[in-house]
């Protein structure tokens, strides 16, 4: 099928029979319908009314369908034609006779790994052929696979499907997604691309399989700590219900970091169909080496150990004693040096995400903060740090700028008493005190997370929303809006009805609901 012009309305539109609204969203409405010309149900998904008249969402919706309609996939839910319905655009789609994969989740003898093989392979056929067009589905749940009544599992609702070459299209500062299935990078607000899908699917993998939904939560805030406090090694406990390799898998879909998950839905598609023993979690890309070449180099690699443990053993018989905490923390190249006689000079930290040169420069007499110079190991009036934070953060000891989290190690610190503090543009900062004691290691973390409130909003019909004269979004609002504990004023407005004012107080860890209606005020 040829790409759709935005411009071309369907007339057969006025000759379909709605049957049935099956699904309200944020952006649309879905409708089965029937088609008395091709004798076919359809589904109908239309813009609503007041996102219609924006251009930009208006714009973002035809693109959408003109995307959409050039997938050729049986792993997809097809797209018929662009048409119209009550003056709002609207997207006519295939019908499939079955039931959401969500429906089925709820069955537990689909529980076995035979299914969740069926489900991924399908799943990932259809993300490749999405991919290679260039659209990132962004919100992949068992909610948007269908299961067709021959088995095939379809991928639906491209309702927030962005072309990753229409940036502009997305709306500036909306999250995209269902909080519970959403990646890391969607909740930092970083870019975008398909391994988020991959991401995703990973989640809805697990729960096809145990019935378990690992980041739901209370809140959307509760949502959002799960998912950024997520590592790998979480999903270890799923291996009794499935296999090591499968395990290692879902590994290579979820990693916390985009660049450590598999590098596209193809690379993905192709292990999984391979289904590679030999695969690595820490290096997707890596050509396997043969089974028997392993061995050699694991036999080898044991011998070579046991050779260097007996010379080093002898050669620190030899030498002066040092205590193995402050001994790793020496040697280890990553650590930010200072040395007790010259200016502040932090080293990069090549395996950081980022990280920036110290903002000034400050004396030694004024820095607390002591990282053992690696040349002089016999100090011994330290401890280790770890420095942790959600979301991401600069972070000062002693108003000295040491790096941005996540580091890769701990870092040497001078035993006593320092400020530490987390910054991060988009919250207000995090100061804290902590005591370093010599030869133990401590955590310092800081969760912005925690020191937010949330404002959910909702109208009828609907309304702009803006806090203290600032335009917010318009409801149905996808996602609570986030704001540091204060007093606030939450205006709504219509053109059609005259504005309504609340003045709110926001707490920390927070959720409050305003709901309000136009036609309560004739």
């Amino acid at each position: 099928m040829a790409s759709i012009p935005a411009e071309r309305v369907d007339e057969r539109i006025m000759q379909f029979t709605i049957e049935e609204k099956i699904q309200e969203g944020v952006f649309t409405s879905v409708y089965r319908a029937f088609d008395p010309v091709l004798q076919r149900r359809v589904l109908l998904k239309v813009l609503h009314k007041h996102h219609a008249a924006d251009p930009d969402l208006r714009q973002r919706f035809l693109r959408e369908a003109q995307a959409c309609a050039a997938l050729r996939s049986e792993y997809i839910v097809q797209v018929y034609a662009l048409s119209e319905y009550e003056n709002c655009p609207a997207i006519v789609m295939e019908f499939v006779e079955g039931v959401s994969l969500k429906h089925c989740i709820a069955n537990e003898s689909t529980r076995t790994l035979t299914y969740v093989n069926k489900v991924a392979l399908h799943a990932l056929r259809g993300l490749v052929a999405a991919h290679e067009r260039g659209i990132i589905h962004r919100d992949i749940k068992p909610g948007n696979i269908l299961v067709a009544n021959d088995g095939t599992f379809k991928i639906s609702d491209f309702g927030l499907a962005s072309l990753a070459f229409v940036p502009s299209i997305t709306a500036q500062g909306m999250v995209l997604g269902t909080p519970a299935y959403m990646s890391p990078e969607q909740i930092r607000h970083e870019e975008i691309d398909q391994r988020t899908d991959l991401f995703s699917l990973g989640v809805t993998l697990i729960e096809v399989l145990t019935g378990e939904r690992i980041f739901e939560g209370s809140s959307y805030a509760d949502c959002v700590k799960k998912i950024l406090s997520f590592h790998v090694e979480m999903v270890d406990r799923f291996t009794e219900q499935s296999s090591a390799e499968f395990i290692v898998f879902l590994k290579l879909l979820m990693a916390p970091q985009q660049q450590d998950r598999f590098a596209s839905s193809k690379s993905a598609l192709d292990a999984f169909e391979k289904r590679d023993p030999t695969i690595s979690y820490h290096d997707s890309r890596r050509k396997p080496l043969p089974k028997k070449l392993l061995f050699s180099v694991f036999v080898g690699s044991v011998l070579v150990i046991v050779v260097l443990g007996i010379v080093l053993t002898n050669r620190i018989s030899d030498s002066v004693h040092v205590p193995s905490t402050i001994a790793q923390s020496t040697r280890d190249s990553n650590a930010v040096s200072i040395a007790s006689d010259s200016t502040v000079k932090p080293q990069r930290d090549t395996s950081l995400r980022r990280i920036e040169a110290p903002i000034q420069k400050v004396q030694p007499s004024s820095l607390k903060a002591l990282v053992v110079n690696s040349v002089n190991p016999s100090v011994k009036d330290s401890g280790t740090v770890l420095f942790a934070s959600t979301p991401w953060a600069k972070v000062y000891v002693d108003n000295v700028l040491i790096g941005e989290t996540p580091f890769s190690k701990p870092l040497t610190i001078a035993a006593g008493t320092h400020s530490i503090l987390f910054v991060h543009p988009s919250f207000d900062a995090i100061m804290q005190t902590i005591t370093v004691f010599p030869m133990r290691e401590s955590t310092v973390a800081g969760n912005f997370f925690d020191h937010v409130g949330y404002i959910n909003c909702l109208a009828t019909p609907w309304a702009e929303v803006y806090i203290n004269d600032q335009y917010k979004d318009t409801t149905p609002i996808e996602k609570p809006i986030m704001l540091t504990p204060g007093k606030y004023q939450v205006r709504f407005k219509n053109p059609s009805f005259q504005d309504i004012v609340r003045e709110v107080t926001v707490l920390s860890k927070d959720t409050l609901s305003i709901v309000i209606s136009f036609k309560d005020q004739r």
